[in-house]
């Protein structure tokens, strides 16, 4: 069982509605651990294993808006990495909450990812409780 912070159920809620959350991260295993602990707090979880993918999830739901809350997003991954998705997504959804997580806790990109609008930064690996207050910070 996952222990919480008390206001963090509250804090997660938006307008009453649990959050939709993107996860994007290529490893596939820890892209599935997050969505299975965030579905278990509630929320409704769309994964994408690439940038790339992420993108086209976010074309094919165009049509609401917002399509996403908030987004996750793995720093490094092949092809297109995470920060260059947080500029997309900062010009298609400038509302959307967007936290990073990295195992590179000295990446010169996370000051970029900053200047973009990336409301927490999660150092991997993490615990549920540190991924839960992640969002409740950056909500």
């Amino acid at each position: 069982m996952v222990t919480m912070h008390p206001m963090v159920d509250s804090v997660l809620e938006r307008a009453g509605d649990l959050m939709r959350i993107l996860v994007v991260d290529d490893n596939v295993e820890l892209a599935e651990n997050v969505a299975e602990l965030l579905e278990d707090e509630g929320h409704a979880i769309t994964v994408a294993f690439s940038a790339d993918q992420a993108l086209l999830l976010l074309k094919e739901g165009a049509d609401r808006t917002p399509c996403f809350d908030a987004a996750l997003l793995d720093v490094r991954m092949d092809g297109m990495d995470g920060v260059e998705l947080l500029g997309h997504l900062r010009r298609c959804c400038p509302s959307m909450t967007c936290v990073m997580m990295t195992a590179f806790s000295r990446d010169e990109r996370l000051d970029t990812a900053r200047e973009l609008g990336a409301r927490r930064v999660l150092a991997k690996p993490f615990a549920p409780d540190a991924l839960l207050s992640a969002l409740c910070d950056a909500a």
